[in-house]
């Protein structure tokens, strides 16, 4: 294996949530460890709601060209999204 995910999650976690004392996170990272140690954890990118949060935040009067560009999908795909909210 070429790194520990684990690892490079709860750094990133550690930069956004400074305010965490550090045996918080090493306890968080001893129990996840005991609970799914050796295996290959799923985690999905919720990109719908991604992209949905995103179309919220667009002004109305912007383009489906225009914010196909932004969330780099088809314009296809953004009247799709439309469709969902």
């Amino acid at each position: 294996m070429a790194g520990d995910d684990l690892s490079q999650i709860l750094d990133l976690a550690r930069r956004e949530l400074d305010d965490v004392p550090d045996e918080v996170w090493a306890r968080f990272d001893s129990l996840v460890r005991r609970a799914f140690g050796t295996q290959r954890i799923y985690i999905a990118a919720h990109r719908k709601k991604q992209h949905l949060e995103q179309l919220q935040q667009a002004a109305d009067d912007v383009d489906t060209q225009r914010i196909a560009q932004m969330l780099g999908v088809t314009p296809r795909r953004v009247r799709q999204l439309k469709k969902l909210r």
